[in-house]
Order: structure tokens, then sequence, then C-alpha cells
């Protein structure tokens, strides 16, 4: 499920396209006093993923700007629904905003046999940590115990790791209800498109800050079964990759 918030501006303000750790704790604070803030900070947890505020322009006072959130858990989205009310300030770091309305709607990829497009409305990360270095083929030349996928690493690897960490949210989300989604003839996606690589510097605690190296992409694909169908929604219920709850990964489907 989906929430889309409509936002005003009240003053002129420059984008912020680190945005992450600002908009991520406006959406934490209206769980405050929810089951749901128990998520917060817990590692095998899926509790939402966000998109940027967009459209991505310079803003003027008055301007429309729209955050969407995606969750697993409708009963999550429904309670940001609830909370979130027409004229609250939803300032995300010095963007300064009033909430317009909001409106909750579902994702569906289609029946078997649709075809369609995902494109990434934020940067994907994918995390290739030290102790898997060798299997994967790559001697990084950083002290670090994990580095971001960029284009100098394989393809392959990309699409293991999306598919590897797609299973565990599976297995969190579903447990024993879907077989993995695999290579080859069955693949996840058949179109690939790499449009942009970047980096962004996060605050990921209070006292420490990370440079993630993201992907933008487009990914096509051919709804096979019904099996095929719910890994694709849920793709878009969760995001792509890793840090979902720092807004990496959201999807949209065109």
């Amino acid at each position: 499920m989906r929430l889309i918030v409509r936002l005003n501006a009240r003053s002129d303000a420059v984008y912020d396209p680190e945005y992450h750790h600002k908009l991520r704790g406006v959406i934490w604070r209206y769980l405050d006093d929810t089951p749901f803030k128990e998520l917060h900070g817990t590692s095998d947890a899926l509790p939402f993923v966000f998109s940027n505020p967009f459209p991505v322009s310079n803003i003027s006072e008055g301007d429309r700007r729209h955050v969407l959130i995606a969750s697993p858990h409708d009963a999550l989205i429904e309670s940001l629904s609830e909370r979130i009310n027409t004229g609250d300030e939803f300032n995300i770091g010095e963007l300064p905003f009033n909430v317009a309305d909001t409106s909750l709607f579902g994702v569906d990829v289609g029946e078997p046999g649709t075809t369609g497009t995902f494109s990434t409305a934020s940067g994907v990360y994918v995390p290739l940590k030290r102790d898997r270095w060798d299997e994967f083929g790559i001697d990084p030349e950083y002290d670090t115990e994990e580095i971001g996928w960029a284009p100098e690493y394989s393809l392959d690897v990309f699409r293991q790791r999306i598919r590897e960490n797609l299973s565990w949210k599976h297995d969190i989300v579903f447990r024993d209800y879907l077989d993995s989604p695999e290579d080859g003839d069955s693949m996840l996606f058949k179109q690939w498109n790499q449009e942009k690589v970047y980096s962004v510097d996060v605050p990921v605690t209070t006292d420490y800050e990370w440079t993630f190296v993201v992907s933008k992409w487009t990914f096509g694909y051919k709804i096979r079964n019904n099996d095929h169908r719910r890994w694709l929604n849920l793709a878009l219920d969760t995001g792509l990759g890793a840090r979902n709850v720092l807004g990496f990964g959201f999807i949209n489907d065109e």
C-alpha cells in the first residue's frame, strides 16, 4: 500500500538532494506513539520506503511537491494516513512545507502477460560486504568493511544482490510463500538499464555520516505468472536493494 502526501511550500528554498535522513525523521515522528515505533532500528524489519520530494527543482513559495510512502504493512500506511493532517507543518530539513492533503492507494503490476517498466525514484543501494569480495571477484582499494555496487563491478553481481535482498524481504513478509526469483528465463526483470551512478552523504546516526554510492535504473518486465506478479508487487512495497528506510530503492511502476 502507498500514501501520497501533497505539500505546499511556505517559502522559497533550494532543493536538498540529501533529504533522506530528514524525511525519514518526519515519517518516524508520525509513528511515535504507534506499535510500529518498535520497528525503528530493527535490522530485520521492513517498516517503509519513501520517494524523494518531487518534482525535483528549487522551490518557490506556494509550489506543490509530493512525497510517496510505501510499506508491506497496510496498517502502518493507514496509521500515517490518519495522523498526517491537512495543515500540518511537514518540514524536510530546510524545506518548509504544509500538508495540503493525502491519499491512500494500492499498487499492482497486473495480470500475467502484462508488460511494464519500473523506474527508481531514488538511488538503489546494493552493499558488497568484505566477506564476499572474493566470491564476487572484486578487490576494492578501500579500507572499509562495505562498499556500494558501481559499474566497475559486474552487472551479474548487482542482479544477484538484488535477488538475494528481495528474497530476504520475502522471508520476512511472507515466510514460506514463494520460490526465490531465479536467473535465466525466470529472471525478475527482462531489462536492467542503468541510468545514473552518484554518491549521497547521509547521517545514519546522530554522530556518524556515511557516503552511499547508489544507482538509478529502469527495469523492464513481463509478468510470467501470479508468483512473479507477487514478487514485483513486493518490490513496489519494500523498495529494491538495501537501506530502504533511508529512502533508497523506491520504485514507481510506469
